[in-house]
This record gives C-alpha cells, structure tokens and sequence, in this order.
C-alpha cells in the first residue's frame, strides 16, 4: 500500500515538526501556569464564597410560642394578618443582589472585579448544613447573604458589607414609609460564615486548546512548504524535458525549426527574377 502523499511531506519535514512539538509544549505550559518568585503557579481561577446568615423575623413572631392565646375581636374591625416572611426573604434576595446595594457596598469596599467578585443572596431551603447547589423543599424565612472574591480576605468583607447594607437600606425604608415598630419586618444576623473555596476553573483547557492550536499551525506550515517545493520541483522537470526533446532532434530540423521560412525563400525569388528580361511585349530568357 502507497503511503499517501502528505504523510510523506510531513516525514520529509520532520524536524520542523519536532521543533513544533517543543514550541507547543512550551506554550501550553505558559497557556497553564505562570512562574512568580520562582515558583510555578497555576493560571485556574479560584473563588472563594463567604455567607451571612440573616432571619427574617417580627414583633409578633411566635418562633417561640408552644400556642397562640386567644384575642377578643372587636365588632366591625379584621383580625391582623401576618405576612408570609419565607415570600418576603426571597424578594429581599433581589434585593441585596440589586444595583443600589452594589453601589452602596462599592463606595466602602471599593469596586468589585466583574469577573471574580460579585454579591448576591438566597433564600435557605435546606438544613444549616445544606447545599443551596441542591435546593430543598423547605420554605424558610432565612436569607444567606454570599460574597464571592478571589481571596478568602475579600468574600468575608463583601458579604459583611452587604449585609450591614441591606440592614441600614431596610430600617431607612421603614422610617421614611413611617411603619411603626410594631409592625416592621427585623432581620437578625445568626452566624456570619467563613469563607469556603468555591469553584475552581478547569486547569486542563487552556493547556490543552493552547499546545494543540500550535502543533497545527507547524503542521500546516509543513505542508505549505512541501507544496511550494513539489510546485517548483514540477516546473524545473519541465523545463528538462523540453530541453531533451529538443537535443533528440535532427541538428537540420533543428537549425529548420528555428529558421524564418520567408527568409529562406526570398534569394531564390531575386534569382529567377534576374534570368528574366523583359523584351517588347514577351520575355527573353539567356
């Protein structure tokens, strides 16, 4: 079986290849890691995640109560009404993720980089142990206010700060809307969590992506430069065959076909004309 024709023109070149490979490798391991200090560092990108437990609660809240009394009910006046407060922690979850809270927060820490850092919250519907990953089927009146950042340092202060926020920005809401105390929803921080290592960018991609695109691009380069080669290699056995031909032939048809056949023809003519003179009306030949 013939080995098919580009196998051959990478063989032929195959120390390009070889130094391809090197120039891959090399770059993949840069595309994967960095050196600071001497020391070699992963390029994956790891976030962290820091959360703040909050409870929404009330006055009236009966977290505590084994019963509710019985309340005498005046005639032509409703019973009061107790809101849902597991509804409200799923808006305050918005809210804390909303753009007022983000600039708030982003005048005392500072920007936040788009690409590592951000706050948002969630409305708890597991155990404290629980992974929100793998919401559960409760319905809490528990908000975890989460701030994820590059370093362990920045997730705590994001989440600290944006839940001192979100505490301040309910209270003023409640003043300015003059909601006596009595009925103003409270919020009240359990824990305030350590930073966990969240999730970490795959490693393998870029070092896989990066070493593969410049293996190719030298083994494109190969068979450019095998194809220039096998076009100038064709046009140079042309010009040795024509010359071939050309030293097969006779030297009389050779000095024929490159001679001027009206210029072999014209001495002939003058000749004749010279044996011919013109005598009265007919021709005299001598």
């Amino acid at each position: 079986m013939e080995t098919p024709k580009y196998l051959q023109t990478l063989w032929s070149y195959k120390w390009l290849l070889a130094f391809g490979l090197v120039v891959a490798i090399i770059a993949a391991f840069f595309a994967g890691f960095t050196v600071t200090n001497g020391q070699v560092e992963s390029r994956a990108v790891t976030t962290y995640s820091a959360g703040t437990t909050v409870l929404v609660t009330s006055p009236s809240d009966t977290l505590y109560q084994a019963q509710v009394p019985g309340q005498p009910v005046e005639q032509g006046v409703t019973a009061p009404q107790e809101l849902d407060l597991a509804n409200s922690a799923q808006i305050y979850a918005y809210l804390v993720a909303g753009e007022t809270i983000k600039d708030q927060v982003e005048s005392q820490v500072g920007a936040l980089d788009d690409e590592t850092e951000s706050i948002t919250a969630i409305r708890r519907t597991t155990q404290p142990a629980g992974d929100e990953r793998f919401p559960g089927s409760l319905k809490l009146p528990v908000l975890e206010v989460v701030g994820t950042a590059a370093t362990e340092e920045r997730a705590e202060e994001l989440s600290a700060a944006a839940t001192d926020t979100f505490l301040a920005y309910v209270t003023a809401e409640q003043d300015e809307k003059q909601i006596a105390p009595e009925l103003r929803v409270q919020l009240e921080v359990l824990a305030r969590n350590a930073a966990v290592e969240g999730d970490t960018s795959n490693p393998a991609i870029p070092i896989v992506i990066t070493g593969v695109a410049v293996f190719l691009a030298f083994v494109a380069l190969a068979l450019i430069l095998g194809g220039i080669r096998s076009s100038r290699e064709k046009k140079r056995n042309r010009g040795s065959r024509r010359r071939s031909q050309d030293a097969d032939l006779p030297a009389a048809e050779a000095d024929g076909a490159h001679s001027d056949p009206e210029a072999s023809d014209a001495p002939a003519g003058r000749e004749d004309d010279a044996d011919h003179v013109l005598v009265g009306a007919g021709t005299r030949t001598d």
